[in-house]
């Protein structure tokens, strides 16, 4: 059922992902939250389902449009998505994280565009959305503001056309916007509530406290199951891929990957929003899987394995 389902995208595919968007959207509102714009848990809600749709569509752009065969392009990443997400061990919402990612995730989906357009003008444009919701979720978190590095690594590294306008884009955009924002937000009193960061001095100062002995809790059991199908995903992705840039730019998505799991597992005190930092390349590419022509007994196992370790380890277990 689930395989026949999200075989193919439609109108029950995407009404089927918004409905269990707005779940784990009224899930978080009913937990205890960490930080937040507002104090109604309604508006709090909202907010949080719109930046999940965010990351959702990003999803679809660099999952179904961009890299899987036009035979083979299937809508199994709407549901994996809000799988993925309700798997991670939230404890407390922090919607720093929830709205960063997904700025940072629209972003990469517009550095995806731009390795793929043709056109230097939509190529100037897809690069200036980037860096602009870079440096909008840099409002959050100050850190965000190192993936800029992403997209002038790849400049430097891919075989395409340079140009100076390029690189000062990304590094002008940010240059420009973030002291703006910061006179304006400072002007209304809300500084203390914006630029947070671990390691630059900063209003809200964020911990970085290591784990003395590190064991994994047992609210990660399905996010481990989730890790176990990247793992899979992985070998089959790295040997399908073909051309330098899209090798390259999934290569930087792994590395990202390991470098944020790496930071907040070993960092006490999580609230488990952090995780969403990883959702888009867990779902991107596990997707990956489905592209191949496999047993619908086979698709149905992989969701029914990650709805039932969700269930287990974090309502009964």
């Amino acid at each position: 059922m689930i395989a026949k389902a999200f075989e193919k995208l439609n109108y029950t595919s995407v009404t089927v992902s918004s409905l269990l968007l707005v779940g784990v959207s009224y899930y978080y509102s009913n937990l205890e939250f960490k930080w937040s714009p507002f104090e109604s848990r309604l508006l709090n809600g909202i907010i949080i389902f719109g930046a999940l749709m965010l990351t959702s569509y990003a999803i679809d752009t660099v999952t179904r449009q961009l890299t899987i065969e036009r035979t083979n392009r299937n809508a199994y990443h709407l549901l994996l998505y809000p799988l993925v997400v309700f798997s991670f061990p939230v404890e407390t919402v922090d919607m720093r994280f929830i709205l960063a990612s997904a700025a940072t995730w629209s972003a990469w989906r517009n550095t995806r565009l731009f390795f793929e357009a043709t056109n230097n003008n939509e190529k100037l444009k897809r690069l200036f959305d980037a860096a602009l919701l870079i440096s909008f979720s840099s409002v959050f978190i100050l850190e965000n503001i190192l993936v800029l590095l992403i997209p002038l690594i790849l400049l430097l590294i891919a075989n395409v056309k340079r140009d100076i306008r390029y690189f000062i884009i990304i590094l002008g955009t940010p240059l420009i916007l973030l002291p703006t924002i910061y006179i304006i937000i400072s002007f209304i009193g809300l500084d203390l509530l914006l630029f947070n960061s671990y390691i630059f001095e900063a209003e809200d100062q964020l911990q970085i406290s290591k784990v003395e002995n590190f064991e994994i809790p047992i609210s990660f059991g399905s996010l481990t199951v989730i890790i176990i199908y990247f793992l899979i995903a992985l070998a089959v992705k790295l040997r399908k891929t073909s051309g330098f840039q899209r090798r390259a730019l999934d290569i930087v998505g792994i590395l990202f990957l390991i470098t944020v799991l790496t930071f907040f597992m070993l960092n006490k005190g999580l609230s488990g929003s952090e995780f969403h930092y990883t959702s888009l390349i867990l779902v991107y590419f596990i997707a990956q899987i489905f592209v191949k022509k496999i047993n619908s007994f086979h698709i149905n196992f992989i969701f029914i394995s990650i709805i039932a370790s969700t269930i287990i380890f974090k309502f009964i277990i």
